[in-house]
C-alpha cells in the first residue's frame, strides 16, 4: 500500500516546467542526454509488466515515472520520438499539439492499474499532464466528462484528430485488459478547455439517438476486437459482439466478435452510428487484413 501511495504522489507532481531552447544544427547535447535516460526507461518499462514479483512491478513503475519526468525536462524532449519503449505508447496528434504516453502496470489479481501523461508542444515552454486511473470509482463512465485526475484508463493505441466549428477534438482508442475474464476497448474524446487543461469526454457520439461521451466495449479476455479510425471508409470501425449464447445477455465475458462490422459516421457534430459497413462488400473485404 505504501508504494501505491508513492506512486500517486510521484506521479501528481507532473507539471508545467522549462524554456525551450533552439537548439544549433549539428549540436547532440540534449539528445544524447535523452538517449542516456531512455536506456533507463526501457529497462524499468520491461519490469512493469515481466517482473515476476509484485513488489518489483511497483517499484520500476515509481522509478519509470521518476525518470519520465527528469527525461522530459531535458530541452526540446518533445521532438525525440522514445522508439525504445515497446511496453509504452507513445503517440502524438498529427497536428503536433501534443502527445500521450501511456502504460500499465499488471497486479497480482489479474487487473490493470494505467498511467498516462500528456506532453504539450507549446512554442515558448513545456507543459505536462498526468492522467490518473479512476476507473474503478467513475460514475456515470458512459455519459460523463472527467478531467485528467478522473481519466479512464487505458493504453492507447491510436488517435484521430479533427476540428469542428474551430474547436480541436482527438477521438482516441484503447485498449483495458479487466481481468482474468474479460479485456475493454475504450473510444473517448480528449479536448482543451479555453485554460489549456485537458478533459474527456463529450456527449458526440450518436447510438441510435442515445448520445453518448464515450464507447465501453466489454468481451471476452481470448477474443480479438477491431475497433479504430479508418481513414479509407472515413469512419470509426468496431466489430459487432454478440453472447456465444443468447442466454448470456449482459454475461460480457461470453461476448465475442460476430464477423460483422459497424461504423460511426461523422455528421453535423456528432458521431453516428450505422451498422453493417461491408454489407454491399463481399466476405472477403470484410475480412481484409485493413482492418
Amino acid at each position: 500500500m505504501r508504494l501505491y501511495i508513492s506512486i500517486l504522489v510521484s506521479f501528481m507532481c507532473l507539471a508545467s516546467f522549462g524554456q525551450r531552447i533552439k537548439v544549433k544544427q549539428g549540436d547532440t547535447t540534449f539528445t544524447d542526454s535523452i538517449r542516456n535516460l531512455e536506456y533507463q526507461l526501457e529497462g524499468l518499462s520491461y519490469n512493469i509488466i515481466n517482473a515476476v514479483d509484485k513488489t518489483e512491478r511497483i517499484t520500476s513503475c515509481f522509478y519509470f515515472i521518476q525518470t519520465l519526468k527528469k527525461t522530459l525536462k531535458v530541452p526540446n524532449s518533445f521532438d525525440y520520438d522514445f522508439s525504445t519503449l515497446r511496453t509504452v505508447s507513445v503517440l502524438r496528434s498529427d497536428d503536433e499539439k501534443f502527445r500521450i504516453f501511456t502504460w500499465n502496470l499488471l497486479l497480482d489479481s489479474g487487473r490493470y492499474m494505467y498511467f498516462g501523461a500528456i506532453q504539450m508542444n507549446n512554442p515558448d515552454s513545456l507543459e505536462l499532464y498526468g492522467l490518473y486511473d479512476s476507473s474503478e470509482f467513475n460514475k456515470d463512465i458512459i455519459y460523463g466528462q472527467f478531467d485528467n485526475r478522473h481519466w479512464m484508463g487505458a493504453l492507447y493505441y491510436q488517435i484521430h484528430h479533427y476540428k469542428w466549428k474551430k474547436k480541436d477534438y482527438y477521438i482516441t482508442f484503447g485498449w483495458d485488459g479487466q481481468d482474468d475474464k474479460t479485456n475493454r476497448k475504450v473510444i473517448d474524446v480528449l479536448w482543451f478547455d479555453e485554460n489549456g487543461k485537458p478533459n474527456f469526454g463529450e456527449e458526440i457520439f450518436n447510438f441510435d439517438g442515445d448520445l453518448q461521451s464515450r464507447i465501453i466495449f466489454d468481451f471476452n479476455d481470448r477474443a480479438a476486437m477491431l475497433c479504430r479510425y479508418d481513414k479509407d471508409e472515413k469512419a470509426i470501425v468496431f466489430a459487432n459482439l454478440v453472447p456465444i449464447n443468447p442466454m448470456m445477455k449482459g454475461m460480457y465475458e461470453n461476448y465475442v466478435p460476430d464477423g460483422t462490422y459497424d461504423y460511426l459516421k461523422f455528421e453535423k457534430g456528432t458521431w453516428r452510428r450505422y451498422k453493417m459497413v461491408f454489407e454491399n462488400r463481399s466476405k472477403n473485404s470484410a475480412n481484409g487484413a485493413r482492418y
